[in-house]
């Protein structure tokens, strides 16, 4: 009697570390296409205007064309991009900040009880525009 309530168990343990580990994979294959969005994003700087003494100069339309297109080429097309700022004003050093969201479909919960078939993964990163 024991047995077969303590496979069911496990079962439905194994599934549950499946999927997060699915989940955490993914996690971090966002932050590393975020950072890399946020570098290539960096094309959108006005480096004319800044060498010759201007001011700092940022198209932000640009850059997130260029955050558009890294993700497309990148291992998680599917990602959303969320926001695309410059941030940091006075004394700090300017940054630009990448944000991306990511729908995340679970492998073994679907099979569960219950109605989790998603989640959405969230990251930020950013990158010093002068530093």
């Amino acid at each position: 009697m024991l047995f077969p309530a303590g496979f069911l168990i496990m079962m439905i343990l194994g599934a549950i570390v499946i999927d997060v580990g699915v989940s955490q994979v993914r996690a971090r294959e966002l932050e590393v296409v975020a950072s890399s969005a946020a570098n290539d994003a960096l094309g959108a700087l006005d480096l004319t205007e800044l060498r010759s003494g201007g001011e700092l100069r940022f198209d932000l339309s640009r850059a997130r064309f260029i955050v558009a297109e890294s993700i497309a080429g990148g291992p998680l097309p599917d990602a959303e991009i969320i926001d695309v700022v410059v941030v940091g004003t006075g004394d700090a050093i300017p940054q630009l900040r990448v944000t991306l969201r990511l729908e995340v479909d679970f492998i073994m919960a679907p099979a569960l009880p219950g109605d989790l078939d998603s989640t959405t993964i969230t990251r930020t990163r950013s990158v010093s525009i002068l530093g």
